[in-house]
């Protein structure tokens, strides 16, 4: 889900980070392991919002406790990858 990419750029917001650019290759991984770890989060407590939508990322930054463990990692490294929420 290109939604999910959007979401963890959102969450990201909340955070200062700083890195070095990241190969596509690795961005790649960064947002399939979004796409397979988060979408049952997804689904399970956001799934009422379009996930285009910033009430999505809203709704993921409000639960961000309830998500899974493998969620959280998902997004704590795709966080890394894109420092400051860029989009690449």
């Amino acid at each position: 889900m290109v939604a999910l990419r959007l979401l963890a750029a959102a969450i990201a917001t909340g955070a200062v980070l700083v890195g070095a650019s990241v190969p596509a290759g690795a961005q790649q991984a960064g947002q399939e392991a979004l796409e397979q770890f988060c979408s049952g989060d997804y689904m399970r407590l956001c799934a009422q919002y379009d996930p285009d939508s910033p009430q999505v990322e809203q709704c993921f930054r409000a639960k961000l406790r309830e998500l899974t463990p493998e969620c959280r990692s998902a997004i704590q490294t795709y966080q890394k990858q894109n420092p400051h929420g860029r989009k690449r």
